[in-house]
């Protein structure tokens, strides 16, 4: 009965899922320096600073500061400011057996737009490809041919700004055109739209639009 007991235990440590074993602290100080110009020592320190709550920003490999905006480790979530108009997210997500990292890397200059990419815990890149975004995702359908033309030409280019719904499996797509057009082609652009926003959600077959 205890060698049976003993097996069980076992054998439930052995199938729990990776993600419950994977912290976003221990995967923030595995990145690779180039992706943030940060060597991990300094990545160290801000999350002691941050965690101590001592101090929030720690100067970078570009002469900047980054300053850590959000650290949840119950939430898989960390965000940073790594420049006045640059920020980076990372959030951990599991699948039915592993995990999985997703990163966006966002500029605001004053749109946002944004790459998102995926990798492995180890940092190894994966190839979840998103649904295509472009500028009928966000308009009314039926619309007129000139509003349609008025449409995509306020939307040329686009830009779109990702952002994870912390400690979801969600990932927002905000069109930020209100950013960068003149306030009157706004007014004219508002009334074509009929989301700002597209949800999507990861499932085991990949990344999905909510409807």
């Amino acid at each position: 009965m205890i060698k049976r007991l003993i097996f069980l235990i076992l054998a439930t440590i052995l199938l729990f899922p990776v993600v419950a074993q994977t912290s976003v602290e221990k995967v923030f100080l595995s990145m690779p320096n180039d992706m943030l110009w940060m060597e991990q020592s300094q990545r160290s320190d801000l999350l002691v600073y941050f965690k101590d709550k001592k101090v929030d920003s720690i100067q970078n490999g570009l002469n900047g500061y980054t300053h850590l905006i959000d650290y949840d480790e119950a939430a898989k979530y960390l965000s940073i400011r790594t420049s006045p108009k640059g920020s980076f997210e990372m959030q951990i997500f599991n699948d039915e057996t592993s995990s999985f990292v997703g990163v966006i890397f966002s500029t605001c200059a004053p749109a946002c737009d944004s790459q998102v990419a995926f990798f492995t815990p180890d940092w190894k890149p994966i190839a979840f490809s998103l649904p295509k975004v472009e500028a009928s995702s966000y308009l009314l359908p039926n619309l007129s041919a000139d509003n349609l033309v008025l449409a995509n030409g306020l939307l040329s280019p686009l830009f779109v700004h990702y952002s994870f719904q912390k400690g979801t499996a969600n990932l927002i797509a905000t069109c930020t055109a209100e950013k960068f057009l003149a306030e009157s082609d706004w007014k004219q652009l508002k009334p074509l739209l009929k989301q700002e926003s597209i949800r999507f959600t990861f499932q085991k077959d990949g990344w999905k639009e909510q409807k």
